[in-house]
């Protein structure tokens, strides 16, 4: 068995003069494959760097190390998204990761993630947010119970030592540039999924001279206010499904009223929660309401092959038949899985002060025909509440850079639209863009997406081999008129469909 654990954190670590990062050999983070070449340790940095009299915070390190007997020099690094994910949970192998074959592959966690130390984890606002998901707390009173319990963990935090103001994306990235400097690579190639764009672009803005190349898939830049828009972003994605199907002969025929049913659901579920039967076995009963609906498409526009099934998905809810809209509401249950105090301090200094709050207020309006659901990460008042310094103006600019970028955007992402990847080329005129049809967050995360970044690592300053994008047929809504159908869509277990390896959404 290779689970070590990393030495306990210590507040009484701090130091008037702290040490320089540095890298520790030591056990990995969680339990790996036996007999696999990966390498661990910790990489210890000051949790405050602009504190002279900052602790130093532990990081956790995976290196996997490449297959091939004479691997490039140059590894990749997997950065996710979130903020509020973990980069290391569930990594226990090499085995499946194609990238191996030509260099190494290396996972920093992020402070404040779960296995970092201090790990930023708000259990209470997990908990509630599994109670919003399962509609038993709603609007106003759901707003006002995560204000609480965001000041609650916020205190907790506060009175363990954590400065809060440590936990934002400069500091983020000055941890990659250090854990570069302390592994000895002369450059690297930087993958970024979400919000882990801006967090790459934020290390191009900062490091720019040990950064090879950088892959971008479903991006997040830096001056876009993502919480005036979530709502946009998602009737987007809608429309082009609704639209999808009109077009398709077959669909279109089938269901030829489709966005009206969508509107009368999602309004029906509003006056009456449907009667979908859905229990949790330790809260009760699960209340599906309109936001539950629309969060249960939500759900399966990120999953490739759920997405062409929305239709009949939709179309049998209308009708009364709730075995297919069930299953997905059932996915979706369960506590937040997010660090949560990382969440907001990320958020709270970088996003929320430069945003209108009227604009964000207007995303869970009820004409939107959305049943109120909030996609936004942190309302102005918790973000008042959590009290953490603005950052920068620059931290909203965009970034320019003349190092190589990949740029994958996917046709259906309601996180992340195809437009933000577009836009973003404007700073980085060394980039190739590619959009993939039929795909939705984390576009790249299958096997032709694997060959584009592979040859893309290999030479990133040609053009990079794209004929297996441009032959996607995109989304096949005829599939949703078959028989074959029939028994039901099955979600991918575990709500929202994770590309490998890791949960890319911002929610």
């Amino acid at each position: 068995m290779a689970l070590v654990l990393l030495a306990a954190f210590v507040p009484g670590l701090d130091a008037a003069s702290p040490p320089a990062p540095r890298f520790e050999r030591g056990g990995c983070p969680i339990e790996v494959e036996p007999g696999e070449r990966i390498d661990c340790g910790v990489l210890l940095v000051p949790e405050n760097r602009g504190k002279p009299d900052s602790r130093t915070i532990r990081l956790p390190v995976m290196v996997f190390r490449s297959r091939s007997a004479n691997p490039a020099p140059d590894p990749l690094v997997f950065v996710t998204g979130g903020p509020g994910n973990s980069n290391v949970a569930r990594r226990r192998s090499g085995k499946r990761n194609p990238y191996l074959e030509d260099r190494d592959y290396v996972l920093l966690e992020p402070r404040g993630a779960r296995y970092a130390e201090p790990a930023l984890e708000c259990p209470e606002t997990s908990r509630l947010r599994e109670d919003v998901a399962a509609g038993r707390l709603r609007s106003a009173a759901a707003d006002a119970a995560l204000l609480k319990a965001a000041a609650s963990c916020r205190q907790s935090l506060v009175v363990s030592g954590v400065d809060l103001d440590g936990y934002r994306s400069a500091e983020l990235a000055d941890d990659l540039e250090d854990l570069r400097l302390a592994l000895g690579y002369p450059a690297w190639n930087l993958y970024g999924i979400s919000y882990g764009t801006r967090l790459v672009l934020t290390v191009l803005r900062r490091h720019p001279g040990g950064v090879r190349s950088v892959v971008l898939d479903s991006v997040l830049p830096p001056e876009v206010s993502f919480d005036e828009v979530s709502a946009f972003n998602l009737r987007r994605s809608l429309n082009l499904v609704f639209d999808g199907c009109a077009v398709d002969r077959r669909c279109g025929a089938a269901f030829p009223n489709l966005r009206q049913q969508f509107a009368d659901l999602v309004a029906r579920a509003d006056r009456e929660p449907l009667p979908l039967g859905l229990h949790d076995d330790e809260n009760g009963a699960v209340e599906v309401r309109g936001a539950q609906v629309v969060d249960a498409v939500y759900a399966a526009l990120h999953d490739v092959e759920g997405l062409p099934l929305i239709p009949r998905v939709v179309a049998d809810a209308a009708a009364g038949r709730y075995e297919a809209l069930a299953a997905l509401v059932k996915s979706n249950q369960g506590p937040s899985s997010f660090a949560w105090g990382l969440r907001y301090s990320v958020w709270c200094a970088e996003e929320a002060p430069f945003e209108d709050p009227a604009r964000v207020a207007a995303q869970v309006a009820p004409e939107l025909g959305l049943g109120g659901i909030d996609e936004g990460t942190a309302t102005s008042e918790v973000c008042r509440a959590w009290g953490v310094t603005p950052a920068p103006a620059a931290e909203n600019e965009p970034v320019t850079s003349a190092v190589p970028a990949l740029v994958f955007a996917g046709e259906f992402d309601p996180d992340t639209p195809p437009q933000w990847g577009r836009q973003i080329m404007a700073g980085l005129p060394s980039s190739w863009y590619v959009e993939m049809r039929g795909k939705s967050h984390g576009a790249g995360f299958d096997e032709c997406g694997t060959g584009i970044v592979t040859a893309f690592l290999r030479d990133p300053a040609s053009p990079p081999p794209v004929g297996c994008a441009l032959a996607r047929r995109g989304a096949d809504f005829g599939r949703s008129v078959d028989r074959s159908y029939e028994g039901g869509y099955t979600p991918p277990s575990g709500g929202v469909p994770m590309p490998p390896p890791i949960n890319p959404t911002l929610r």
